[in-house]
């Protein structure tokens, strides 16, 4: 019988020890699963019912299962960069970057031609008029998180406003 408890105990030490990650939310929601990928602002977290893109905001907190997974070391190199950068980003971009109207304009007169310009152009902080007036985020303006995190987001933008644009051309030519 005491081999048997020995026994008993002893998978359950090691079962233990090669469970999954654990995420914490920041509404204490408690989840395990694996996470695949840590990337901008972003866990990519995978359990049984599928994968789930969850933002840095709203994790509280991560006890990774395997301390020698290269995922672990990469979410190591992101939270010592201040994830907070990412979102002033995505805020300075939302709030600040392009002619939103003018965009829709142009998906009007060109279509998908305006969006695969948009896909190909670079768009920075400095160069825009009023996000360089108007940010509060100049010292950030050389990170490369902070960088990568608005270029995403003022792309999606404009291309999101050119799509509008060139659906409401398509729209107006089958209802006349």
């Amino acid at each position: 019988m005491t081999k048997l408890s020995l026994t008993f105990i002893a998978i359950l030490i090691s079962i233990g020890t090669y469970a999954g990650d654990i995420l914490t939310l920041t509404n204490s929601m408690v989840f395990e699963g694996k996470i695949t990928k840590v990337k901008d602002c972003t866990l990519v977290f995978k359990t049984d019912n599928g994968k789930f893109h969850i933002p840095a905001t709203d994790v509280a907190s991560v006890v990774f299962g395997d301390h020698t997974d290269k995922v672990y070391t990469n979410y190591l190199e992101k939270v010592n960069d201040d994830p907070g950068n990412c979102l002033k980003a995505r805020l300075d971009a939302e709030n600040y970057h392009g002619k939103k109207g003018g965009h829709f304009v142009l998906g009007v007169l060109f279509g998908p031609f305006a969006m695969i310009g948009t896909a190909l152009a670079n768009p920075k902080p400095e160069k825009g008029k009023n996000t360089y007036l108007f940010s509060e985020n100049k010292e950030l303006f050389d990170d490369p998180m902070y960088l990568s995190c608005y270029r995403k987001k003022a792309k999606g933008q404009l291309i999101s406003m050119e799509a509008l644009g060139w659906g409401s051309w398509l729209l107006l030519l089958l209802v006349l």
